[in-house]
């Protein structure tokens, strides 16, 4: 009897194994599926739609090249196409040319206030690009309170043209300049000071280090923060819409969004050729990124014996630079957030009135009280916190099956969960609302705010993957082999042991997603619906009906959330959500 109950033990034992190995297969297996089902829903509708002659819920809708015959053939898109890449240019061009400066003086120099100099400018970082694009027509449209007083100050009445490619360009570099810093501070930091004490033994100055040394060993951030400020350029929406439709100034994005809305008959054909185009462009970028980004070990420039990196010394210019800094800080930040919140606290808003004249919290009362307001922040905020929680989820459990676990298609997870970096939100968007009429039964999330719930997962997935698994990748490889020799099965080891060691990232993932969440607007614009709107689009279609002080109130809060969730962040949990 004794032999028998040990020997029934020991075949569970040797079950115990297999099962184990089963029950992470399936486990596996589920995530994969669906994050894959995610990126067919934002894909597969848009691809098919751009072949055919009619929307795709018409049974007679027949296959046709002609969509992308007419990206080629039409000159008002051709004309696009110039306007695009003018407007990228210049971009690109200011937001390098500033990011990098501002980068290299916070990062390596010994100029006044560099810590907070640098959380200052990084806050358009985690603004709505919307906001910034109100800001601009506030304080430096025709009618704008900079303008009239710079007017004022030197007789001419209209001394820029906010209402141009270039203006436009130059509000959309001031909102990317804080990406080329982020990727770039890091860079100018993390050097090996051997190689500046070696060029000062030879008699070289900190401009000369600079220029020879420290930019040369920052070329893969530099490449890198290239290719992002071009995608940024390419996807851009918001502050073209708001500035350039009002004076006829069309680029991709926004004859994508004039194509789906302002037109009696939507062209949805032709709409989707032009997203998958322009998602292709993206596409390009990322993989020439991955090109010259392949021999960056030639750059490494941090040993393992290094010392500490001396800051380079500004000398005389050091009181002049710090001026000129504050100087942009208040030029590009802080008279844009302050004329909306001016805009926001004043029944009008004219340089020819003193805003204590006319202070009232009626915006507020506004959007506290009318229905459609109050139904787009609790939206957000239901979004914002559900969203970010089933994003964690999922984003943990594909970095696990990515980079935890021998699944047979693990780098093919890998992909998928950065294949949403190429798609621009508003195309995620416009396959969503594409899959809602294409995929029986998806109709029934129509015009609820569960389809935004699903182009927010989709929307975000790279985003919070970029933080979970480098951190999953930091955790040694012996805690797996462990669990596995005391017959844990992989379900086990990373409930257990992987994900309670992965917490900070994971906090810091779920922080990011709500903050993602409450400033989006891309992915919403094609999706939002009486009864399921969210601040951010709600706030870009009331503007453009001009509306502007509930707007501009609107805005408040969404910075106010923001700022308060980033705060919480750092000082409770411990969450640092920038470099």
């Amino acid at each position: 009897m004794t032999g028998l109950a040990g020997s029934r033990a020991a075949d569970a034992k040797r079950q115990a194994p297999v099962a184990s190995r089963f029950s992470g297969f399936a486990v596996q297996s589920a995530i994969s599926l669906v994050s894959t089902a995610l990126i067919g829903v934002a894909l597969v509708p848009a691809f098919i739609q751009a072949f055919l002659d009619k929307p795709l819920y018409y049974p007679e809708a027949a296959f046709t090249l002609g969509n992308f015959a007419r990206l080629f053939t039409d000159p008002e898109i051709v004309r696009t196409f110039g306007t695009t890449g003018l407007f990228c240019l210049i971009v690109v061009s200011f937001s390098m040319v500033v990011g990098t400066t501002l980068a290299v003086l916070v990062g390596r120099t010994d100029l006044p206030g560099r810590g907070a100099l640098l959380g200052v400018l990084l806050w358009p970082l985690f603004i709505s690009p919307q906001i910034i694009g109100f800001g601009a027509i506030l304080a430096y449209g025709p009618y704008g309170l900079i303008t009239a007083y710079i007017g004022d100050a030197i007789g001419v009445p209209r001394p820029w043209n906010l209402y141009s490619v270039v203006g436009i360009a130059i509000i959309s570099g001031i909102a990317a300049a804080p990406v080329t810093m982020l990727y770039c501070i890091g860079a100018a930091r993390q050097q090996d000071p051997n190689h500046d004490a070696a060029a000062r033994v030879v008699g070289a100055g900190p401009g000369r280090i600079l220029r020879r040394i420290n930019l040369p060993l920052m070329r893969p951030a530099l490449v890198f923060a290239l290719i992002m400020n071009i995608v940024s350029a390419l996807e851009a929406l918001a502050i073209p819409l708001i500035l350039g439709n009002p004076v006829g100034i069309r680029l991709l994005t926004t004859m994508i969004y004039d194509l789906s809305f302002d037109r009696g008959t939507p062209n949805y054909g032709l709409v989707a050729a032009l997203a998958l185009m322009l998602m292709a462009l993206v596409a390009v970028l990322f993989l020439f990124q991955r090109l010259v980004l392949a021999g960056s070990h030639r750059f490494v420039s941090l040993g393992s014996r290094a010392g500490q990196l001396r800051t380079l010394p500004l000398g005389r210019w050091r009181w002049p630079i710090f001026a000129g800094v504050v100087v942009y800080i208040l030029i590009a930040i802080a008279a844009l957030l302050g004329c909306v919140a001016l805009r926001a606290v004043t029944q009008v808003f004219s340089p020819d009135i003193s805003p204590f004249e006319v202070l009232t919290l009626a915006n507020f009362e506004t959007i506290l009280s009318i229905d459609v307001y109050v139904r787009s922040i609790t939206n957000t905020l239901v979004l914002a916190v559900v969203g970010a929680a089933a994003g964690t989820a999922l984003i943990a459990g594909v970095a696990l099956v990515a980079q935890r676990s021998d699944y047979p298609l693990r780098r093919a997870v890998d992909g998928i969960a950065q294949l949403p970096r190429v798609i621009p939100g508003f195309i995620v968007g416009l396959g969503v609302f594409y899959a809602s009429v294409f995929i029986p039964g998806a109709s029934v999330l129509r015009n609820t705010i569960w389809l935004l719930f699903v182009a927010y997962l989709i929307r975000f997935l790279s985003s919070g993957y970029g933080i979970v698994s480098p951190a999953l990748l930091q955790i040694s490889a012996d805690f797996d082999r462990a669990a596995k020799s005391v017959g844990a099965g992989w379900t086990t080891t990373m409930r257990r042991i992987v994900l309670p060691l992965s917490k900070p990232a994971l906090l810091s993932c779920f922080i990011l997603l709500m903050i993602l969440i409450i400033k989006e607007y891309a992915s919403a614009v094609f999706l939002m619906a009486p009864g399921a709107e969210v601040m951010g689009a709600t706030m870009l279609a009331l503007w453009l009906q001009g509306q502007t002080g509930p707007v501009a109130a609107l805005a408040v809060l969404q910075v106010a959330l923001t700022a308060v969730m980033t705060v919480a962040a750092k000082q409770l949990l411990g969450v640092k959500l920038h470099g």
